[in-house]
């Protein structure tokens, strides 16, 4: 990956649904930790983007990659945060037919529910019920793996096309160990993709596992805390870093089969 001279400005762009840009946190994104963490590594300015659909699987977003991020812009990376929605087993019908008004962010004034609130005690009995309700309605993922993986793959060989760097986010881990363990097979699949393709993975499972879920998910067991954000924003640089150094990508070459074994999923 060419990122130009060390002193010149590193452009990073961010494209993913509503997560990409902290919803539901008003600041302290990924993105915004992911861009002052490389920078003070790096030593070299960073100016960076955030363009967010959300609630659009990959399949559905990846047709404003070219206009919205790569044109303009011209970034040197560019992150690619789906697989979190993609990977989903919803389980109310309105999250299945329209994600966007499901992820979208309300209006200033709007009560955020259950996406605002923080986790707590309450938040592990009722991810314990979406496990139940998941197995028994064997709920299914949001995007069938093989559309998603496909649309991924579209999406990094645009990227590489345009001269940035696809920087791909695994599934982040959920309150339903149902849908968790459902998303490690995604994982598995981006991980794959990446190596074969020369691009970065990041692996988010890992990058969270540091902390109890409580502490990474909000309520609804879906979206990520600030301390989440945080995690991934720090791995995300991480992997940046290493690419533009040179070094190897450790983030892509974690044992995602590990997380069944400490409780996580």
């Amino acid at each position: 990956m060419a990122a130009g001279p060390s002193h010149s400005e590193l452009r990073i762009a961010g494209f993913g649904a509503c997560m990409i840009r902290g919803y539901p946190h008003d600041s302290g994104g990924m993105c915004d930790v992911a861009r002052a963490a490389v920078e003070k590594e790096l030593s070299r300015p960073v100016r960076s983007t955030v363009i967010s659909l959300g609630g659009f699987p990959a399949p559905r977003a990846e047709k404003y990659l070219k206009r919205k991020v790569l044109s303009g812009f011209n970034p040197h990376y560019v992150i690619l945060q789906f697989s979190s929605l993609d990977a989903q087993c919803a389980l109310r019908r309105g999250n299945r037919t329209a994600p966007d008004r499901a992820h979208s962010r309300p209006a200033p004034n709007e009560d955020l529910g259950y996406q605002g609130r923080p986790a707590s005690t309450l938040s592990l009995l009722r991810w314990e019920v979406a496990t139940l309700i998941g197995h028994l309605r064997r709920a299914e993922p949001i995007t069938p793996l093989p559309l998603h993986l496909a649309a991924m793959e579209r999406m990094a060989k645009d990227c590489r096309a345009a001269g940035a760097m696809p920087v791909v986010l695994s599934p982040f881990l959920y309150g339903s160990r149902y849908t968790a363990r459902n998303a490690i097979g995604y994982a598995k699949a981006l991980q794959d993709l990446a190596k074969a393709q020369g691009i970065i993975f990041v692996d988010c499972m890992h990058a969270l596992r540091s902390k109890a879920k409580r502490q990474i998910l909000q309520h609804d067991g879906f979206h990520l805390s600030l301390i989440g954000q945080r995690l991934i924003g720090q791995a995300i640089a991480k992997a940046i870093v290493a690419n533009v150094t040179g070094q190897q990508n450790a983030e892509g070459v974690q044992a995602i089969s590990s997380l069944r074994s400490e409780g996580l999923v």
